[in-house]
């Protein structure tokens, strides 16, 4: 028994220490070859046996290779009751399942470790694009006793990527505006065309240079069709001018339009201060429109009467200074017509008064006389009484 029991623990330690065995073989059947026992006659009952002690053996080795224990399933007993040839069959089974259970715990292990690393690195990228974005970067990123080591170190790699990331979509999206103020057709370099970050914000970028430039080539289409449109001259669009550069033109042309009648109604209206009735302007006398326009602006001038009267009566009243009223001190004409009339009245006051005095003057003049007449006729009356 001793003998044997020596036996089965050799086998078992050349066995482990062998590589893993990929799988079994099946046993020669000759009787020269097997120690079998005494009922197995053919070559299917030596590989059944073969079969059941090698699956004993291979559930057993991945049990344990899985724990990491070794001969955890055995005892004193195990092997007893088998053949040194069969116990080499369950050692083989023992041997592939150990190495089996061993690589399915590190499989388990790593896959574990990978998703615990993801879901740190993706938490650690999130804040460090919050932080980047508030300018508040960790020199030192924190870590969380709670998570494990594998978290916080995804964690650390996921936060440092996220910072190096956001200064490169900086980066990327100067590059990208200045190609967008230069070409027309965006190309993006592949140091940003790697990540999606750094080509959004390339693109981000391109598209805002490529905004100005539309802008400025719209304001400039629009200047030029505004020019036009006030001159009053046939609407003509550049053939360059196409789709918003059209649109731009065309309202440029209508603004034109717009801020030439209001001037022009402007002027009809100015030129009511001035003259009494309508007259055309001669510059005005072969375009009709224009004309129409300033007719227009003549008569609905409304002011004119009131302020001739105002200014008139402000100069007439005595010791008034000429104070144009604020609605029509930016009028030139309006100016004008108020201080004519003004003058109107102050000569009209000055006559006034010239006659006033000059009434005054003979009454008292009368007066005096009647007054000098009765003094000596009394002196008289006295002396004549005296010598009587």
């Amino acid at each position: 028994m001793k003998k044997k029991l020596a036996v089965i623990s050799t086998a078992c330690l050349l066995i482990l220490a062998s590589d893993p065995i990929p799988s079994y073989a099946t046993p020669d059947s000759s009787p020269d070859a097997l120690d079998q026992p005494t009922d197995v006659d053919t070559n299917e009952d030596v590989k059944a046996i073969f079969d059941s002690l090698y699956q004993e053996g291979y559930s057993l080795g991945e049990e344990d290779g899985y724990g990491e224990k070794k001969f955890e399933q055995f005892d004193q007993t195990t092997g007893l009751d088998k053949s040194s040839e069969e116990f080499t069959w369950f050692m083989m089974g023992y041997t592939v399942g150990y190495k089996k259970g061993q690589q399915q715990k590190e499989e388990e292990l790593k896959t574990e470790q990978e998703n615990e690393m993801s879901a740190g690195e993706a938490e650690g990228y999130q804040q460090g694009v919050l932080d980047y974005k508030h300018a508040t970067i960790q020199s030192d990123v924190e870590s969380f006793p709670s998570k494990s080591p594998d978290w916080n170190k995804g964690y650390v790699q996921g936060y440092q990527k996220a910072i190096s990331l956001m200064d490169l979509s900086v980066k990327a999206k100067k590059e990208g505006y200045q190609q967008g103020l230069e070409n027309d057709s965006m190309s993006v370099p592949s140091m940003y065309d790697e990540e999606d970050v750094t080509r959004q914000a390339f693109t981000e970028g391109f598209e805002t240079g490529q905004a100005e430039v539309l802008d400025q080539q719209k304001k400039q289409f629009e200047k030029q069709g505004y020019v036009q449109g006030y001159h009053d001259l046939s609407l003509e669009v550049p053939p360059e001018a196409e789709g918003e550069l059209q649109t731009a033109f065309e309202q440029g042309y209508e603004k034109g339009q717009k801020q030439k009648q209001k001037d022009i109604k402007a002027q009809g209206y100015d030129s009511a201060f001035t003259y009494q009735t309508y007259r055309a302007p001669k510059s005005l006398q072969d375009k009709p429109q224009l004309e129409k326009w300033y007719k227009a602006g003549f008569y609905s001038n409304k002011d004119v009467k009131p302020l001739q009267q105002k200014a008139y009566k402000d100069g007439w009243k005595l010791g008034k200074e000429m104070n144009v009223p604020k609605k029509y001190k930016q009028h030139k004409a309006a100016v004008a017509m108020y201080k004519k009339y003004f003058e109107q009245g102050q000569k009209k006051q000055d006559k006034t008064v010239s006659h006033i005095l000059l009434g005054s003057g003979i009454v008292l003049t009368l007066v005096a006389l009647v007054t000098l007449w009765k003094l000596l006729r009394r002196r008289k009356n006295e002396d004549a009484t005296l010598d009587s």
